[in-house]
């Protein structure tokens, strides 16, 4: 049996429900790390402890769908538009800054966006550059639900774009309800 196999389908089954609790359902736990995930007897994933329950609203769903299409096709300049739109701010407005930030939140933090820091250290090395004064709560906390998935992928060996993975379902949105 490949369990290396079974983790990762587990693990992309996983990345499609917070998909879809963020984008579709908007209502989500901002809090699961490996802890509050359960595999079951059945095989099946159990995902418990909703303590950090959040919502967004449609404009904010459809938001976050067009930053996750703009980050998964590598479109920079909407990459920033969108994340700006969303109330991200900082002190001096750098594009640069808001573009990594943007896909250290809802992408990824390979070397080729951290250059070969760890992510922590060079999120904090861009905050140096351009200090954030402003973070919205919601989409924060959906940002938490996309680096704790890379995280726990990370863990089990596997290098993920969220944006990447989540891109279908963002468009689907998108589509379906207008945006």
């Amino acid at each position: 049996k490949n369990v290396l196999g079974e983790v990762r389908k587990k693990l992309d089954f996983l990345m499609n429900v917070c998909a879809h609790q963020i984008l579709v359902d908007g209502v989500f736990n901002g809090d699961p790390h490996p802890g509050n995930i359960l595999v079951l007897p059945s095989g099946g994933l159990g995902l418990i402890d909703y303590g950090q329950v959040k919502r967004i609203s449609q404009a904010q769903r459809l938001t976050l769908a067009r930053l996750i299409v703009a980050l998964a096709d590598g479109d920079r300049a909407q990459t920033i538009e969108v994340f700006r739109s969303m109330g991200f701010r900082s002190k001096k407005s750098d594009p640069f800054v808001a573009l990594m930030t943007a896909t250290l939140y809802f992408d990824r933090d390979d070397v080729e966006v951290t250059g070969g820091m760890d992510a922590r250290v060079y999120f904090e090395h861009l905050q140096r550059l351009d200090p954030s004064i402003s973070a919205p709560d919601e989409f924060v906390m959906a940002a938490r639900v996309a680096v704790l998935m890379r995280g726990l992928a990370s863990h089990l060996g596997r290098s993920i774009s969220v944006a990447q993975l989540w891109r279908p379902l963002a468009a689907r949105v998108l589509r379906d309800e207008g945006g």
